[in-house]
């Protein structure tokens, strides 16, 4: 059966009501980016694809093709239970399937499930045309003119905190390290799952679509990378344009918010491994305490040294040329309860979006 001939979807035209998707792809490809919800039954294993890819490099794409086809047809008979299976638990929906640029792996499921008489549709141009779709957003909300409020602070104040509870009020808040699944330090992958930058921008995109008819965004002060993580140039450039809100705290809460974050004692190898990467450049009397409150997982003086001496310092030479003008507000929280704080910073927010949310 020709390519040509199969019934196909594009991106745009996948609808959650109406379908479900299946990725062919190995699982690596896979856990790199996918569709949310979309179900991953590989065609070729991440040790198959190897071996399919290196013989059409070094041999013929012949020889290849009859590689993978020994393969799928060893594996028929798995595929058809779990096809099968997959239109019990999606009644009325039709699959749609998907590879990597909708070549021979997606073709291969929907021209046997079609020689099977089972309703099936193949995504044009495979997570690829996602991917175009991904830039082609990316790009368009880049032209817009945002209206952008900047929670700026030291480590510790509870920046994310905050905002997922602006968030949780209705704001239209966008948490680039939630995201990012990394909170921006060298800590900062600490307990969270890597994602990957395809992944990021997918996500991304997906919550800019919410706040586009309005085109307000809230984002925390972040640099250009969070973990490996690259923001596209437009957020930076919302940053360094937007209003900024300063919050700052008492050490102590500091303290408390990242012992609540990065759970030392769950995570003792991690933190050591971070203070390793930055101790070099503490003080020598800081950080022979810092060696010994690590040793003896005295968590929260570490904490407490290591902002007052590494983060703090930095975070104020990076800001000390920040426009001290009327846009930049600082809220101190020190004398303000935690069931207190959000309120206070929403009343800020208000006064640079025009309107209650």
């Amino acid at each position: 059966m020709q390519e040509y001939t199969f019934p196909s979807i594009s991106y745009e035209q996948v609808n959650d009501n109406n379908h479900y998707v299946i990725d062919v792809r190995s699982p690596s490809e896979f856990a790199e980016f996918h569709l949310p919800g979309s179900i991953n039954i590989p065609l070729f294993s991440d040790v198959e694809r190897k071996l399919v890819g290196t013989i059409y490099k070094q041999k013929s794409i012949e020889k290849a093709k009859k590689v993978g086809v020994d393969v799928y047809a060893r594996k028929l008979p798995e595929f058809y239970e779990q096809w099968m299976q997959l239109q019990q638990d999606h009644p009325g929906m039709i699959p749609v399937v998907t590879c990597a640029r909708g070549g021979m792996r997606s073709g291969s499921f929907v021209s046997m499930m079609l020689a099977m008489k089972l309703p099936v549709l193949r995504l044009d141009g495979g997570i690829r045309s996602v991917r175009q779709n991904v830039q082609k957003k990316l790009d368009e909300f880049a032209g817009m003119d945002w209206k952008t409020i900047v929670l700026g602070g030291h480590t510790g104040t509870g920046k994310t905190k905050w905002l997922l509870q602006l968030k949780e009020r209705g704001y239209p808040v966008i948490d680039l390290e939630g995201l990012a699944s990394h909170r921006g330090s060298v800590f900062g992958h600490i307990g969270l799952p890597q994602t990957s930058q395809k992944q990021f921008e997918f996500d991304l995109v997906r919550e800019l679509e919410k706040y586009a008819e309005q085109k307000t965004m809230i984002i925390e002060a972040e640099s250009q990378r969070i973990g490996r993580i690259v923001l596209p140039p437009f957020i930076l450039e919302q940053k360094e344009q937007g209003s900024v809100v300063h919050i700052e705290d008492k050490l102590e809460r500091r303290v408390n918010h990242i012992m609540e974050d990065y759970r030392p004692f769950q995570f003792s190898d991690e933190i050591a491994e971070g203070v390793d990467k930055i101790k070099k450049r503490l003080p020598t009397d800081v950080k022979q305490r810092v060696e010994e409150t690590l040793e003896n997982q005295q968590y929260e003086e570490l904490f407490g040294l290591l902002l007052q001496h590494y983060y703090d310092p930095r975070y104020n030479h990076k800001n000390q040329d920040y426009d001290q003008s009327e846009e930049q507000k600082t809220i101190r929280l020190n004398d303000f309860d935690e069931d207190e704080i959000t309120s206070v910073i929403q009343k800020k927010m208000d006064t640079f979006i025009g309107q209650d949310v």
